[in-house]
């Protein structure tokens, strides 16, 4: 990872990466069929229609090769001491919520924030002891157009602010350090026990807002003094229910 360079000015630094669920037991149940093919590595046909992407991902493609396509090389950037974000986007039951978390715990089926949080904490325990590292993170929802702390239900109205840079942060949102993969874990353990839940049609237990886990790695070098900052969103967005396929 650390030998990945930093993107370029003239190379583009949004990508689209589009995920393909299998059927699931409820559409298998009521005899659905899977109608999407797949032209291209980076296309999908639907009703006569393609669509491209930066890549497409099939439905049978594994967890490890999910993050590996989609996150890994951000994660590199951020330990660089660049910022990066990574979101989710989709309706209900789509599998936002399998890629970005997964089965937790479970080293085939964990989705992509337990996989950067190993892959930094690796990173780290690899490197030069002259190197000084301090991880913190922040978990916050935006539910009804409000900013709600995460980590403390007390902070119900938090507002969005620029620093001297004019990077935008949410002004007096809870920030914990971390010192191991295993605090991380705890820290989206207790954030996820506080989330806006509400039933819907496809999903028992959907998430009704967005929420963004945020990961400020620092580091230093004590001999030379030099300091590298990045910043690492991880965003699982609320289903988007009015999305639609025009096919005519």
């Amino acid at each position: 990872m650390a030998d990945i360079p930093p993107p370029s000015d003239a190379e583009c630094n949004i990508k689209v990466v589009c995920r393909v669920r299998p059927l699931n037991n409820s559409e298998e149940k009521a005899g659905s069929k899977f109608v999407l093919k797949f032209p291209t590595d980076d296309s999908i046909s639907c009703g006569g229609k393609v669509f491209v992407f930066d890549k497409v991902l099939k439905p049978n493609v594994t967890q490890e090769h999910v993050y590996t396509v989609a996150a890994k090389p951000i994660v590199a950037d951020v330990l660089s001491g660049y910022n990066g974000t990574i979101f989710a986007y989709g309706q209900t039951s789509s599998g936002k919520t399998h890629t970005m978390e997964g089965v937790l715990g479970d080293e085939y089926l964990s989705g992509i924030i337990p996989r950067i949080v190993n892959d930094i904490f690796n990173y780290i325990y690899g490197m030069d002891e002259n190197l000084e590292f301090h991880i913190k993170v922040s978990y916050f929802e935006i539910y009804m157009d409000k900013i709600r702390d995460l980590l403390d239900i007390t902070k119900t109205n938090l507002a969005v602010h620029e620093d001297k840079n004019r990077v935008p942060y949410v002004k007096g949102c809870t920030e914990r350090f971390v010192s191991s993969p295993e605090e991380v874990m705890e820290t989206i353990d207790d954030g996820k026990a506080n989330r806006h839940v509400a039933v819907t049609n496809m999903n028992e237990h959907s998430s009704r807002s967005h929420s963004v886990f945020l990961i400020h790695v620092k580091q230093e070098n004590v001999e030379t003094e030099k300091k590298l900052h990045g910043k690492l969103y991880l965003v699982d967005l609320a289903g988007s229910e009015k999305v639609r396929f025009f096919l005519s």
